[in-house]
């Protein structure tokens, strides 16, 4: 579950997000809506910490997002600690952010051998599996520039 309690969010003067609370319970799908600037990406970007919080928290099953406890004051974690917990949750970029001089897998594989220090052979193999179970096995040899929108959503997620 993800519990967002009390976050408040500026940048400099402006403030982006006000006292957000929301609560998405496992299994439910939740949509962020509103016009251009009103802090839908923010308020997700905090969600796993890309974004640190002026006020609030966010915790997901449980677990601090970005904070440790101690009494009643939160303490910010180190950036190693952040990333152990970002492992743990997914996040698809409005743009998909894949490498456009890598190939489909190429960009597949890239995290879980760069930071997860994953050998190249396991992480292409299971690259493959993944790519058959989304319809795109014979994409695999391909660049993100030669891919539909929705292809690269697929190769992104």
């Amino acid at each position: 579950m993800v519990d967002v309690r009390g976050v408040h969010k500026n940048f400099g003067p402006l403030e982006v997000l006000r006292g957000v609370d929301l609560q998405v319970r496992t299994g439910e799908v939740t949509v962020v809506l509103g016009p251009s600037g009103s802090g839908k990406s923010t308020l997700l970007r905090s969600i796993n910490h890309l974004e640190k919080l002026n006020r609030g928290y966010v915790s997901i099953d449980g677990e601090l997002i970005g904070y440790r406890r101690s009494g009643s004051k939160l303490h910010e974690l180190k950036e190693r600690e952040v990333l152990k917990q970002r492992l743990h949750i997914g996040f698809v970029f409005q743009n998909f952010n894949l490498f456009p001089h890598l190939t489909v897998v190429e960009n597949i594989i890239e995290a879980p051998v760069s930071a997860l220090r994953r050998p190249r052979k396991a992480a292409v193999e299971q690259a493959e599996r993944l790519l058959e179970r989304v319809g795109l096995a014979d994409k695999a040899a391909a660049y993100p520039r030669q891919l539909s929108g929705g292809q690269q959503q697929r190769v992104a997620i």
